[in-house]
């Protein structure tokens, strides 16, 4: 049987082209029972042509269809557009496991997938091929010919996950992917999150089946594929993309001690604050580390723990930074604008601590209220989000705001996204600040485009790495 996968990236800011774990992992498991895979990967603007041309040459039995919430609209239009499409067509991923009534909402889409696709996938391809019925296979929503749908249950969480193949980096051109993100090469080692932030999905995709949510691999499996993309790719660098690196001390730890008797080959991750120290930092920087990413998202302690659910202190995240540079490790912070009940005074309070902590790079977008979590319901409750907006031709996702909120208005919402990083660094290295607060104008994605051949001089200046 013949899979043509659909990644649609399309009206993004940024200069690097991604590469996505799901997608691998469902490929790889499909060529492991002897299936074929293709990609079509749509970066850029959006244009249904080359899609056209990909179903008429590979002539696939299933298409799947995956991309986060602000990409629903793309991928409705897509359907919608070439439909009748000629093979049995899924969406699976974060959003239709969380608004899995979007699968009435799209003309020509024959099913969703709610939770983890492997084997969901699988069966359905292998029963498509052996023309059984699909109506069974947990965690498949399926719509008939009459336009009712059928809900099946899902399954557990599949617990061990050295079982499952590594990810499928032949799906994209992950030289190429590699290449665009500065030499390096992504991988990720767990599954879930332990924490319940609650404008992430993860407090919202663990209660969609049963069993353990956070899962790691072995280390020796994870070695194992590294040293499998070493062999194959002209690598730089290495960014470990797990949500919390070093949740797990027993699994980081070991980790760090057998990485570093093999590779020498920097690399970066995430973690949240409460995790680092000194101590912790060290052995990081002795195993290799490069950059931590840390998520700040709002330096109000209190709208912080009432609102995101993000319970510590200000000054333990001024002790993560500060043991991180003790450390020598570089650092990035994360934060958002907009969130629900915001008023400009509190964001400045965000401005504040992230020139207290001085990271070596920021990270900014807009609140995106994404359905199914909490947050997302607050604002549906209070009558906030504009669903008209969301359908702008022109509408960028994390660089403008769908919510109108009295107190935070929208055109203060966005000057407040594209100067926090001049005021976070004004007063440490002004053109460090000049250059951020240029590349977060209207003008930013053109001038970085025109300046592509001094892209690693920008990074330099601008995120330290």
């Amino acid at each position: 049987m013949k899979v043509l996968f659909v990644y649609t990236d399309i009206n993004v800011r940024g200069g690097a082209m991604s590469y996505q774990f799901g997608l691998g992992m469902l490929s790889a498991v499909l060529k492991r029972a002897g299936h074929t895979t293709q990609l079509c990967y749509m970066y850029g603007q959006y244009d249904a042509a080359p899609l056209r041309a990909q179903l008429a040459a590979f002539q696939p039995d299933v298409v799947a269809f995956s991309g986060v919430s602000p990409q629903f609209r793309y991928i409705k239009r897509l359907i919608e557009e070439l439909a009748p499409l000629p093979a049995f067509t899924i969406y699976g991923g974060v959003h239709p496991t969380l608004d899995p009534d979007c699968l009435g909402k799209v003309r020509g889409l024959d099913s969703i997938c709610v939770g983890e696709g492997e084997f969901p996938l699988l069966e359905l391809v292998e029963a498509l091929r052996d023309k059984r019925s699909v109506d069974g296979i947990p965690n498949l929503h399926l719509k008939k010919p009459d336009g009712s749908i059928i809900k099946n249950p899902t399954r557990p969480f599949h617990p061990k996950l050295d079982e499952l193949p590594f990810p499928d980096r032949d799906l994209f051109d992950f030289q190429q992917i590699v290449d665009s993100d500065f030499h390096t090469a992504l991988f990720m080692f767990t599954r879930g999150c332990p924490y319940n932030c609650t404008f992430c999905s993860n407090h919202a995709l663990r209660s969609q089946q049963e069993g353990c949510y956070v899962r790691s691999r072995s280390v020796d499996n994870c070695l194992a594929e590294i040293r499998e993309v070493v062999a194959r790719y002209r690598v730089g660098a290495f960014y470990f993309n797990d949500d919390c690196f070093t949740a797990n001390r027993k699994w980081w730890q070991e980790f760090c001690e057998k990485y570093q008797r093999e590779f020498k080959t920097p690399f970066d991750i995430n973690t949240r604050p409460e995790t680092l120290n000194d101590d912790v930092c060290g052995k990081l920087k002795a195993a290799g580390c490069r950059r931590i990413s840390i998520g700040i998202e709002s330096g109000s302690e209190e709208f912080r723990a009432k609102l995101l659910g993000r319970r510590q202190s200000n000054e333990r995240i001024v002790t993560a930074f500060e043991a991180c540079r003790r450390a020598g490790i570089k650092t990035k912070s994360f934060n958002i604008v907009g969130f629900p009940f915001e008023t400009p005074e509190i964001f400045q309070e965000t401005v504040d601590l992230n020139a207290r902590v001085n990271p070596d790079s920021v990270i900014v977008g807009i609140f995106e209220p994404y359905p199914g979590t909490q947050l997302a319901e607050v604002c549906l409750k209070e009558g906030w989000i504009d669903e008209q907006r969301l359908l702008d031709a022109d509408f960028v996702g994390r660089t403008d705001t769908v919510l109108n909120m009295p107190q935070f208005p929208r055109k203060q919402i966005i000057k407040a996204y594209q100067t926090f990083a001049y005021n976070v660094y004004k007063s440490h290295s002004f053109k460090k600040a000049l250059l951020l607060r240029i590349y977060y104008s209207d003008y930013g994605q053109t001038l970085l485009w025109l300046l592509t051949p001094f892209r690693s001089l920008l990074r330099k200046i601008t995120m330290g790495v």
